[in-house]
């Protein structure tokens, strides 16, 4: 099974790729970890060419789980899925999530990758906006894949989707 998992920030795609990656026994991978090298010495962006290669190498696989903000230059993805899961949980839902993960990583009580201070809550916040006003368009760009989309408000509401496809 090959499934892509996208939305905004707070939306719920980490938890729900891992849920699905124990459930189904197959990889999970975050497209951010794709873009990005994750190092002691503070994280760097890939060069396009050893990003390509080992997103290539990931969709070479029998199956696999990718999540992560729709980034265009990841979006081959959509063509090999089975399925994309569109997390579109409701704004006020995803902003709450957000701060709650934002005060709990500033009380060391969950792990972070950028520190979180004001700025990175800042960029957060932006982001979080910017998928709000990209929404429409996004989904307007995600009718080209037809029944391979599911729109879903909630990951609960994604796992009975995914048993259901399963089933069938």
């Amino acid at each position: 099974m090959k499934i892509d998992i996208i939305g905004s920030v707070g939306a719920g795609k980490t938890t729900l790729a891992r849920k699905l990656s124990d459930y189904y026994r197959i990889p999970y991978y975050e497209k951010d970890d794709i873009v990005w090298v994750r190092d002691d010495s503070g994280d760097y962006k890939r060069s396009a060419e050893d990003r390509d290669a080992l997103f290539q190498a990931i969709l070479a696989q029998d199956n696999w789980i990718v999540e992560g903000s729709p980034r265009k230059v990841l979006q081959e993805s959509f063509d090999k899925a089975d399925v994309i899961i569109f997390l579109d949980v409701p704004s006020r839902v995803r902003l709450k999530r957000l701060l709650v993960r934002w005060f709990r990583q500033r009380r060391g009580k969950e792990s972070y990758h950028v520190f979180p201070d004001f700025a990175a809550l800042g960029q957060f916040l932006r982001w979080h906006r910017q998928f709000n006003r990209d929404r429409s368009m996004l989904l307007k760009n995600l009718k080209q894949y037809g029944k391979k989309v599911q729109v879903c408000l909630s990951s609960q509401e994604a796992l009975k989707i995914l048993d259901k496809k399963q089933s069938e």
